[in-house]
């Protein structure tokens, strides 16, 4: 009876295994298809065998391997926010008047309140920026299109959907806010690198990953 169940369950997480590249295999790209499938697949090994009482030191290599992924994704990680660059540590943020919706910015494009962008003195069109609003550390991202505010004491135009996102307080038209200059494709490389880590620090359960993720 013991034997017949160890059977069932390794044929239970096998399928899921398998499950899991056919989905996986359909939405990602090939190349992340490769990296994420074969975590999935370890995974399900060291799974198994924990679930069944072995404890050789195959597992054991792959349950380090796991462990020794986590520590570089978490040095990835870190790496990209050094590449953060700040600009503001500390100034003010207003937002555009509906009056604004359909013109022409600086940039040349159409501005338009329902979107994430924002205008700067400076900074080069195109330039995504990190706003966290100091009062409730709430954080945004915009992108540069535009030139200004021309009012002293403010570095920052927002749209008013990205202004209403960063405020607690809607009756304000100014926030105290940090302004950061993210590095290139800054949100696809950190959202790759928490997608790895999230299969890691969730599958499976019964490893003592978790301590490791950020």
């Amino acid at each position: 009876m013991k034997k017949h169940f160890s059977l069932i369950l390794v044929g239970l997480v096998t399928l899921t295994a398998i499950m899991s590249y056919g989905v996986l295999s359909k939405n990602t790209e090939t190349d992340n298809n490769e990296k994420v499938v074969g975590k999935e697949l370890a995974f399900a090994e060291v799974a198994t065998a924990n679930s069944l009482g072995k404890d050789s030191s195959k597992i054991n290599e792959k349950e380090a391997d796991l462990k020794s992924e986590l520590v570089k994704l978490n040095a990835e990680l870190e790496a990209l926010e050094e590449e953060v660059e700040v600009v503001h540590e500390e100034t003010n943020a207003s937002y555009y008047h509906d009056k604004f919706n359909g013109r022409k910015t600086a940039s040349g494009a159409i501005f338009s309140n329902k979107k994430y962008t924002a205008a700067h003195k400076t900074l080069p069109f195109g330039t995504k920026v990190r706003v966290t609003n100091l009062r409730n550390d709430r954080e945004i991202i915009v992108e540069i299109n535009d030139r200004g505010p021309f009012v002293k004491g403010r570095k920052l135009d927002l749209s008013k959907t990205a202004f209403m996102d960063l405020a607690s307080n809607k009756g304000r038209g100014v926030l105290p806010v940090k302004i950061e200059v993210l590095p290139e494709n800054y949100e696809e490389r950190k959202s790759e690198l928490q997608e790895e880590l999230s299969i890691i620090t969730s599958i499976p359960e019964d490893l003592d990953l978790n301590e490791f993720a950020l």
